[in-house]
This record gives structure tokens, C-alpha cells and sequence, in this order.
């Protein structure tokens, strides 16, 4: 589930792909990932192409990880984006100028 791409020689990024379901036991396990590559000071570009509509809990998690990350000096960057993933960020007001989490 890990992809650990080496862009140059100081950054790293971790590619991670949303699960088919996304439940809360799954965001438990996600929440994890995104704790992990954090604290290994690792930026994060989750996959999401195949990603359907994003439940709130997952948006509130991605928004989260992203502001820690951010303060850190790293990014989340939501790669591919379904736009069933796009129009759940949108649903919700999501504004890119104003927040930590970077869409491609």
C-alpha cells in the first residue's frame, strides 16, 4: 500500500491509495499510515482515482493530516482526483487557496 518514490535526495513522498470502502475501521488504519509518514517527516500524496464520493470523516482526516503536515513543513497532495472525489470537496466549500490540502 506504500509507494516510496525519492524526488532528489531530501524529499521523500509516500504514495498511499484510498481503500475500496471507506469505513471507520479503514480510516483508523489510514489515520495511521498518515501518522507514520508524518513523524518520518514525509510528505503524502494520497492516490485517489478510483475514490468515490468522500464521507466527511475522511474529508475531516485528509484536512486534518494536512494542516499537521503543513506545520511540519510537508504537504498532502490528493493525486487524480475522481470527480465524485471533487464534488464531495466541493459540497463542502472546499476552497484550495485556503487550505493545507494540495488538489492535483
Amino acid at each position: 500500500m506504500f509507494d516510496r518514490p525519492i524526488i532528489g535526495r531530501a524529499a521523500v513522498v509516500i504514495t498511499v491509495s484510498l481503500p475500496p470502502f471507506l469505513g471507520r475501521s479503514e480510516a483508523a488504519t489510514f489515520r495511521n499510515q498518515l501518522l507514520v509518514a508524518l513523524e518520518q517527516k514525509e510528505s503524502i500524496a494520497v492516490e485517489c482515482a478510483e475514490a468515490g464520493p468522500l464521507p466527511s470523516l475522511w474529508i475531516q482526516l485528509l484536512h486534518a493530516a494536512a494542516s499537521s503536515a503543513k506545520a511540519r513543513g510537508l504537504s498532502v497532495t490528493l493525486r487524480a482526483a475522481s470527480e465524485e472525489c471533487r464534488k464531495s470537496l466541493q459540497a463542502i466549500g472546499f476552497d484550495p487557496a485556503q487550505s493545507a490540502l494540495v488538489l492535483e
